[in-house]
Formats: structure tokens, C-alpha cells, sequence
């Protein structure tokens, strides 16, 4: 079994970044610089941050991904065997990367996504708890698609879902906290807290 220390400094700035005991992903509190923890030290990764929406304000933030994608649904059958339309088009995915219950990443994912939330430089705060690498965010945005097509009135039996990457970056994601709840500042999405 091989054993490697990494270096948890900022790979643009060269300071020190705090880490949780599973943490992957990194934005650094001193020049905003994202980082991915790579087998051998951290890989630099464009970021950003959403703003809070006006009245809103960040009291802390957390990491996800911004992922722009092709997606194509196709081959969609309904359970009488009668095919229906399928669709094509880039999109742009909001995916939370800290740890949340499935159904309150669904939920906060759906409405980041759908949110046109202005972007700027990433806080020079604290944002940790970055625990979902790149291949598994695409893998659920493959859930968000499928789960749109089944919501579809048309009683579907059958689809094939194709989701290709165009661009990605890390974001911070601005949270005001409410009653042991985190309310997304973005969008007012409520999901629970730490």
C-alpha cells in the first residue's frame, strides 16, 4: 500500500488551507484560488462564487460545482411501447459539494440551477466541507435529468440520458443560517444544517 502526505497549501498562493478529514475540494481564504486534492498534490481549478441575492447576506460558505454540460434525452418510450419526444441542449448544473441528505441535494441543486445568480470573486472566508469529486457531480446530474423526464406527464417506461461536459469550476455557495438550518442565499432554499 502506497502512503502519500499532501501538501494542503494553496497551489496558486502557496498558503496554508484548512481541511475536514474528508475534504477534496478546495477554495483557498487567501486569493480565492480552487483547488482539487489530485494522488499526488492539489490541482489548480478555476472558481467563483455566487452572490447573495439583494437583502440577503452570507454568514458562511460552502463549496459545490459549476458545470456546464451538452445533455441529450433520447430513446424516451412510454410504457405503451409509444415513443416521445426527447430533447438536446447546454445547461448549466449548480451541484453543492458538502455533505447534505439526497433529498436536500436534490432540492438545493434543482433551484441553484435554475437560479441565474450573479457570479464573483470567491470570499476571502472560510468555505470547507468539500467531500464530492467531479465524476460523481456529473453522475448526479445524470439523476437531476432522469428525474425531470420521469416527472413528465407521459408515463415513461424508458430513456437514455447522455451528459457531457463542457467546462467546470468550483463555487462557493453563500448560506445564511436559520434556526440549525442553512438557507441558501441565492435562492432561499432551506435545507438542514451542520
Amino acid at each position: 500500500m502506497d502512503f502519500h502526505l499532501i501538501n494542503l497549501d494553496c497551489p496558486a498562493c502557496g498558503s496554508a488551507m484548512a481541511a475536514g478529514p474528508h475534504d477534496i475540494l478546495f477554495l483557498c481564504p487567501h486569493c480565492g484560488s480552487g483547488a482539487v486534492l489530485g494522488n499526488t498534490k492539489l490541482d489548480l481549478v478555476d472558481s467563483t462564487a455566487l452572490m447573495p441575492v439583494p437583502g440577503r447576506r452570507a454568514r458562511l460558505w460552502r463549496p459545490g460545482w459549476s458545470i456546464e454540460t451538452d445533455v441529450l434525452v433520447n430513446a424516451r418510450r412510454g410504457t405503451g411501447g409509444r415513443v416521445t419526444p426527447g430533447w438536446s441542449g447546454r445547461r448549466r448544473f449548480v451541484i453543492p459539494a458538502f455533505p447534505l441528505a439526497l433529498e436536500d441535494l436534490t432540492l438545493l441543486a434543482r433551484a441553484l440551477s435554475s437560479a441565474a445568480g450573479a457570479t464573483g470573486e470567491v470570499p476571502k472566508e472560510p468555505c470547507h466541507g468539500g467531500t464530492l469529486d467531479l465524476v460523481d457531480a456529473l453522475v448526479f446530474i445524470r439523476y437531476l435529468v432522469v428525474g425531470s423526464e420521469v416527472e413528465r406527464p407521459d408515463d415513461l417506461a424508458t430513456v437514455k440520458v447522455e451528459i457531457s461536459p463542457v467546462s467546470h469550476r468550483i463555487v462557493a455557495l453563500p448560506f445564511e443560517i436559520a434556526e440549525g438550518r442553512l438557507r441558501c442565499a441565492v435562492t432561499g432554499t432551506v435545507v438542514r444544517g451542520e
